[in-house]
Formats: C-alpha cells, structure tokens, sequence
C-alpha cells in the first residue's frame, strides 16, 4: 500500500510527522505491504499569505499525479493520512477532481487525525497582530489564506462540508475515518487563550468541528414564521475519539507523541493500521461501530480530570458532550446579513430565560462574512434541561435583524419546535448547519411615481405599505 503523509497549517518542516511512518512501517501486517519506499511525506505552503485551500489542494492534484500515480498498480489505490488542516486539504483535493466521479478517485483510504473539518476557534487568533509579529520573527507569514478558511463558518469550509453532503464515499470505495482527541496539555495552555483549555477539544480542535457527521437544515422566512424547507444530513462516517490523546505536543499529541519504536500499543498507531485494512463496506461498518464504543469509553473515562498544581492546589476540570450549532443568516435578495440578534427559545411560551444555565459556552462570529455564527453548546446539559417535563420538549430560534424599519427591512422571525424533532440533527459531537433566509421587505414608497411637473421635494416621503 502507498501512503502520502499530509500536514497541517504552518508546518515547515517534515519532521512534523514523527515517528507515525516508520512505527506504521514497523507494525504493518504483512497484507498491507507497507513498505518506507511506499512513503510520501507531503510538504505544502500554508504559510505564504497569497495561499488559499483551492490552490494547494489544486497542487496536490499535480503532485499526484506525477508522483503517485505511475507507481499506482490498474485499479490500486493509494492512502491518505493528515493531521489537521490536512483534512480539509485532501476533501478539497477530493471535491475539485472527482465530486461526480467518486468511484475514480485513486484515494481508497482517509485516514484524518484532528482534523479541522468545520475550522478552529484558535484560527481568529492566528490572523492578529501578536501572532503576525510571531511569524515575522520566524521569517514566514501567519499564511492567512488558509486561516480564513480554517475561521469558524467561513464561506468557503460551508461551501465544502455542503457539498459533501451529497459523497457517498463508502459506497465508491472511498473510506473516511476521523481519529481525534478531547485531552487538554496543561503544559500547552495559555492563560490568555481559553480556547487552549476548551472542554470537548484536543487543545486546537473541537470533536464536533472534527466529526464529519453533520446534517444542514434550511429555514425560510413566511410572514413572522421561519419554516423548515430543508433537511439533509451526511452518510454514516466512523469517528474515534482516542484515548489521552491532544492536538500536538510531544507527551500526548495525537501524531507527535508517536514514537519510531513503537510497538503498536500507540493508539494512534494501532487505529490507523485497523483503519488501513479496511477493504469493504461491511468492513467499514464494523469499524464505525468499535469507534462508536471507543468514543463512548473515552469520553466516560476522561469525563473528570484532577490536577495538582504546584504539589498544593487540586483542580477538578468536567468535560462533557458539546455540540457545535453553526448559523448562517441571509435574505432572499442573496444578501449577508451583520446586523442581528439570534436568541434560543424554550418551553411553553418559548421564551429565552426557560433555558439552563451553562448549555451556552461559546460563540463566534464570522470575521469576512458578519452573517455567519458559530455556537458552542453544552449538549449533556441542554438535552437534560429540555427533557424536564414542564418545558414541554419545546425548543426554538429567534431572529431579528436589522434595520426593522424604513423603506427596506426584517420582520422578526422565529421557528418554534420540538427538541425531539431537532434531536435528529443535533447530537453530541456533531455540527448542525443551519442556513437562515429572511424576507427582506421593501416599502411602495421606495420608488413612485408622479404627474405633478411642479418641482417636488420628496425626502419625507413615507415608506408606505410592502410591495408584493
């Protein structure tokens, strides 16, 4: 089997990869023929500002097909490991090059470690002016083409994660995997970015912006009411959070602590050879449902965390289940929209205050496009909250933009629903995409008409009633 090793953002040198090759090389069974000279280490530009996703993964399509594909066999296929914003990178690669030809893509097996699928909360931070000083001292630029895809809801990872949608990888002889972690280095967080120490993250990456089981709902604007014109959700795609296992650092890092020596035991060396050898789509299945366990596993055994600091002082930290709620508002005229408010509803009244304490733990708004947000929520919390029998399982959204007055403007919207309804969609370690259409109304007054040849100051004009 070939296998093309492929980084993440900013990495500027290959030893980025540790020692995953040779320890893969040194576990392989014989079945898989995984041999060093079946190795390729990718080596891309992310920190060149000028780079953008679309170039690299149009010049991994060049690199593969002068590299990878003379040493391809009639019908091989070769595999894909990634770290990060590798990830995103080869789906990319996969979306340019073969999107209606699934079945011809060279690529049997991607194998994605922490990957950014729906972007990074630490990305915002990358693109500021402490972290552009970092990188000029370094002599290489913070690589903001690719940052801005990497920022929560940004246009383009929307653009991506929708289309794939519609892949039916497994049935194409395409098989995913998502290996990931939620273990927080201590050693790595940084007391002026909580993000570092964000529960349900590997320190860099969310497990809900990770998992590439997601769903999209679309919400349409009629008179006052937001109603569901749209729902999808991707096919079944297996996610494994590994055990004590963080973004990067040489202890507990996911692809860094992996040791040229090791004998196997590794977890990530162990899950990404029992992700290689998968060569059907039963086998597949078996493989979702032992990561559906490992995850379960993971995630109870590493539910509370003690520290001890300083030999003196024990800290407690709780992880729960998060999911992330990614909203993206617009009108029917095709317009972004950056003035408005959003508020989650609850029980009978649907009124904002029925909802608990703590559900909400982060929310981010899009840089480059205002109308895009991004929430963080607390889904053990919130999934116990609304099963409480006074709230009557109701649960909605409200939006009001803005202006809501003049010749153009928004009425408030609001859907009203049931969490069971939304429940389909809304799970633990997952992303919900929920697109927002707003009518934007326009007043008669905007454009009239008259037979008064007489000059006409018109400024006080009034807005008069919605056009059709």
């Amino acid at each position: 089997m070939l296998v093309v090793f492929v980084h993440g953002w900013s990495v500027t040198n290959t030893n980025t990869y540790g020692g995953l090759p040779a320890a893969l090389v040194r576990n392989a069974p014989p079945r898989l023929d995984l041999k060093v000279a079946h190795l390729y280490l990718g080596k891309y530009v992310s920190f060149a500002d000028e780079v953008k996703v679309d170039d690299i993964a149009r010049g991994m399509q060049n690199a593969i097909v002068t590299e990878v594909l003379p040493r391809l066999a009639k019908g091989e296929r070769f595999a894909c490991i990634t770290h990060s914003t590798g990830g995103p990178v080869v789906r990319k690669w996969i979306d340019l090059h073969y999107r209606d030809r699934l079945d011809k893509c060279p690529l049997g097996h991607l194998v994605m470690l922490a990957p950014a699928n729906h972007g990074s909360a630490l990305a915002q931070l990358g693109k500021g002016r402490i972290a552009r000083m970092k990188f000029f001292a370094e002599g290489v630029e913070p690589g903001t083409g690719v940052l801005d895809w990497l920022e929560l809801g940004s246009d383009r990872s929307w653009e991506l994660n929708s289309a794939w949608l519609t892949y039916d990888c497994v049935d194409a002889g395409l098989y995913p995997f998502v290996l990931t972690g939620q273990k927080i280095d201590r050693a790595f967080y940084d007391n002026l970015n909580a993000y570092t120490g964000e529960a349900g993250s590997d320190g860099v990456v969310r497990i809900a912006a990770a998992n590439l089981n997601y769903g999209l709902l679309r919400l349409v604007q009629s008179d006052r009411r937001l109603e569901l014109k749209k729902e999808d959700r991707t096919r079944k795609t297996a996610l494994g959070v590994l055990p004590q296992r963080s973004h990067s650092g040489g202890k507990f890092g996911i692809l860094a602590s992996v040791r040229a020596d090791d004998d196997g035991s590794h977890p990530t060396v162990h899950w990404v050879l029992r992700c290689l050898q998968v060569g059907s789509a039963s086998g597949y299945g078996r493989i979702v449902k032992e990561l559906e366990s490992l995850t379960e596993k993971t995630q109870k055994d590493e539910h509370v965390e003690k520290t001890t600091e300083l030999f003196v002082f024990e800290r407690k930290f709780v992880t729960n289940r998060y999911c992330m709620l990614v909203i993206r508002i617009m009108d029917d005229r095709a317009n972004n929209l950056s003035d408005y408010d959003v508020l989650f509803t609850a029980g009978p009244a649907y009124d904002p205050n029925h909802l608990p304490p703590g559900f909400f733990v982060d929310r981010q708004r899009n840089q480059r496009n205002p109308g895009i947000l991004t929430y963080y929520i607390d889904y053990d919390v919130m999934s116990d909250w609304l099963s409480k029998p006074q709230l009557q399982g109701r649960f909605g959204v409200r939006v009001t933009a803005r202006p809501s007055e003049g010749f153009a403007y928004y009425a408030v919207a609001e859907h009203k629903g049931t969490f069971a309804a939304l429940r389909r969609y809304f799970e633990p370690n997952q992303t919900l995409m929920v697109e927002v259409e707003l009518r934007r109304r326009v007043g008669e007054g905007v454009f009239r008409l008259t037979q008064n040849l007489a000059p006409e100051d018109f400024r006080k004009q009034p807005p008069g009633a919605d056009i059709p």
